[in-house]
């Protein structure tokens, strides 16, 4: 059974006020939407439902899976439960989190003992805030598969997310003895450490990341941030720099080198970064903020206002950028 996985986990350094903005974790421990079945290539010859069942977007798979559903008697064995899954994973990313449970649990009675099954479906009782349902599906899974790793890195995340770290690193621990490579789980465990600060515990954990794969865009920005939030802007430059040689496309590699750049006073070189964030994202409310403040400190209150504006037009609830506007137009009118 082949699962498609996202082990992808950062740290985006954009966050509701400037000062506050650096270290902000996206949990991507919870794999949210991530788990899907690869399907047999036979079943392409049946039509275009499997097709879009297997696809990217969403709705278009709900549409897929519930089409190969509809038939579902037919299938082999293996086949049902892609499309239960598939269509879980779906429903998942939309935020319909019941009906995700549901084909989940229909995927179960195929597969019953299937632990990537029960860590897919623990990730939508973690996505609900049900920690605690959600580390006994991942118990669950750990019992069916204990030499696999990822129902320890799941119960993990879901430990940290109650806030117990050591439980948390605990389990990280474990998922690394069994998959001495999974950067992941070392950028979780590193994050874990920085809650308890345990900054040089946290730092080793972010340099063997790196180390396992220098060319990893999230192992460099989770380092990057890191050094962030300690002051240390010529480091973090420098590891948001490697990510973007990497990985040109990344919005927040940019954002937040464009905060290190910021935080050493350079604002050109920020609001350049910022520039390209926003080019690579128009919708990254964020980086209209943290570019307004740019602005803001080369005077510049008339594009800082416009900036301003925007973030709250994209994001009516982000209060650093609320707060600013009004203390923008307070300096306009004096």
């Amino acid at each position: 059974m082949k699962f498609r996985i996202n082990r992808a986990s950062l740290w985006d350094a954009s966050g509701e006020t400037f000062t506050h903005s650096v270290g902000r974790l996206l949990l991507g421990i919870a794999l949210t939407g991530a788990v899907m079945l690869a399907t047999a290539a036979s079943s392409f010859a049946k039509g275009d439902g499997w097709a879009r069942c297997r696809g990217a977007d969403p709705d278009g798979r709900i549409a897929g899976c519930t089409e190969v559903i509809s038939k579902i008697s037919k299938e082999s064995r293996h086949n049902k439960i892609a499309a239960y899954v598939n269509r879980a994973s779906a429903y998942q990313v939309k935020g319909d989190y019941d009906r995700a449970i549901a084909d989940f649990e229909k995927a179960r009675e195929i597969d019953p003992k299937s632990d990537l099954i029960l860590c897919g479906r623990a990730t939508v009782f973690r996505a609900k805030g049900d920690f605690d349902r959600a580390i006994a599906d991942y118990t669950a899974a750990i019992e069916a598969q204990p030499k696999g790793a990822l129902g320890f890195f799941g119960r993990g995340g879901a430990y940290q997310a109650k806030g117990d770290l050591d439980k948390a690193i605990a389990d990280y621990g474990e998922a690394i003895a069994r998959d001495r490579k999974y950067i992941a789980a070392y950028a979780a465990r590193a994050a874990a450490y920085r809650a308890k600060g345990e900054n040089d515990k946290a730092l080793a954990d972010l340099d063997e990341a790196i180390k396992i794969d220098r060319k990893s865009a999230p192992a460099h920005m989770n380092r990057g941030a890191f050094y962030q939030t300690k002051g240390e802007y010529d480091r973090a430059i420098a590891d948001f720099s490697e990510a973007i040689k990497n990985d040109n496309r990344n919005a927040v590699a940019h954002n937040n080198r464009g905060l290190a750049y910021h935080g050493k006073g350079d604002f050109q070189k920020a609001i350049a970064d910022f520039d390209m964030a926003i080019k690579l994202d128009a919708n990254y409310a964020h980086a209209y903020l943290n570019r307004a403040n740019s602005y803001r400190g080369i005077h510049d209150l008339d594009r800082a206002k416009k900036d301003l504006e925007e973030a709250i037009k994209l994001n009516p609830q982000l209060t650093g950028a609320k707060n600013g506007l009004a203390e923008v137009e307070r300096q306009i009118a004096r």
